[in-house]
């Protein structure tokens, strides 16, 4: 079958009712992207690096989970930086029917390997499929004395959703007959439809990250911990509920995108939802051991900036007061007839009127009844 020659320039899709297309110029979320993007990859490289410095500095007490959390991280960049490279494409947020079908290539393909998965999902899955065993394994150890049930619960779950991850992948990867038939319409193969994949690890995500979140409650609420664990915790269930409802909404705009035809505008507004997911998901793997360590790095913070002001402290004190800071006031020197200083003596009394007298005229100064000779160092 041919197609016409102008069939690229084409719109990808006519405009609904009331709505103006702009082919040439269309406005796009690329700011918004830019700025929600940079918030995200602020804050888990914070929380990353405090974790870090948590287990293999501060307490020395890094298990499994801290070593896999750093390669977790470096996919959880990589993943960011393939979305922001959509940015140089017709845009992020933007709707379909602005779309030419010729640029419709370029900003699916632009984080593709040639006959490989697509990028930009096979990272965010590969995240995904990581961190929720390691809140796990995490919660694990945090409620160790929880039972075996609770245990156990933990190491399903984790299964659960390392099978999910692992066959979205597998099916994202091999959807496409050849793979370049899944970004390019003049490309001759066969595609399967993908569009309830979304739906299913979507679904799987949002009961996980609630099973998550409601697992640990009722422990928590039993045990006797110290403040810096209930800060822990506390930040971890705000963070937990604002991941909940991350993956909610993307489970909400997979089953519109799965009967959309603006596939483009709801594909980029899928992925806001993603990295705010990532991202609260690290969080909550980061957060319980944060408290201890910013606490020592505040105190250390304080003392050092105490440390710094002390002199300043001290010479204004020295100032107010009119002390001088090498002063000798208790040391009498003698002037001789050829202009050389001759030390006399350090008094240890308090009665110097009378000793500087003394030495002045060579006289002994009168004994007051019941008073004892002043005593002298000599020089």
């Amino acid at each position: 079958m041919s197609l016409p020659d102008n069939y690229l320039d084409l719109p990808a899709m006519e405009p609904p009712a009331g709505e103006v297309q702009n082919l040439d110029n269309p406005p796009n979320g690329n700011n918004t992207v830019i700025g929600i993007y940079s918030v995200c990859i602020a804050l888990v490289t914070v929380f990353v690096i405090l974790r870090l410095y948590a287990k293999f500095i501060f307490t020395k007490t890094a298990r499994i989970q801290d070593y896999l959390i750093l390669p977790t991280f470096v996919i959880f960049i990589a993943h960011c930086v393939c979305w922001l490279r959509m940015n140089n494409t017709t845009g992020n947020l933007v709707h379909t029917w602005n779309f030419r079908i010729g640029d419709m290539a370029p900003f699916y393909k632009v984080n593709h390997l040639p006959a490989a998965v697509g990028l930009i999902h096979f990272f965010y899955s590969a995240v995904m499929l990581a961190i929720k065993p390691l809140i796990l394994l995490e919660w694990i150890h945090i409620f160790g004395t929880a039972g075996r049930r609770f245990t156990w619960l933990c190491y399903i779950l984790g299964t659960i959703n390392f099978l999910t991850y692992f066959i979205a992948i597998t099916v994202d990867s091999s959807a496409c007959k050849p793979r370049a038939a899944w970004w390019d319409l003049t490309v001759q193969g066969h595609c399967i439809n993908t569009r309830n994949l979304p739906i299913a690890t979507g679904t799987i995500n949002a009961v996980i990250d609630l099973f998550i979140l409601i697992l640990p409650q009722r422990i928590i609420w039993k045990l006797h911990m110290s403040r810096d664990k209930k800060i822990g915790v506390g930040l971890v269930f705000a963070v937990g509920l604002l991941s909940c409802g991350a993956a909610l909404a993307r489970m909400s705009l997979s089953y519109i995108y799965s009967d959309s035809s603006d596939v483009a505008y709801f594909f980029s507004q899928a992925g806001l939802f993603c990295v705010v997911e990532m991202t609260c998901a690290i969080i909550v793997f980061c957060a319980p051991t944060i408290p201890k360590p910013i606490g020592h790095l505040a105190k250390q913070a304080t003392s050092s900036i105490n440390h710094l002001l002390r002199p300043f402290s001290s010479g204004s004190a020295s100032y107010r007061t009119g002390a001088a800071v090498d002063s000798k006031s208790n040391v009498y020197v003698h002037i001789d007839e050829h202009g050389n200083a001759v030390p006399l003596a350090k008094l240890r009394s308090g009665k110097s009127g009378e000793s500087a007298k003394s030495g002045q005229t060579g006289q002994s100064a009168p004994k007051r009844a019941g008073s004892s000779e002043t005593g002298l160092d000599t020089v």
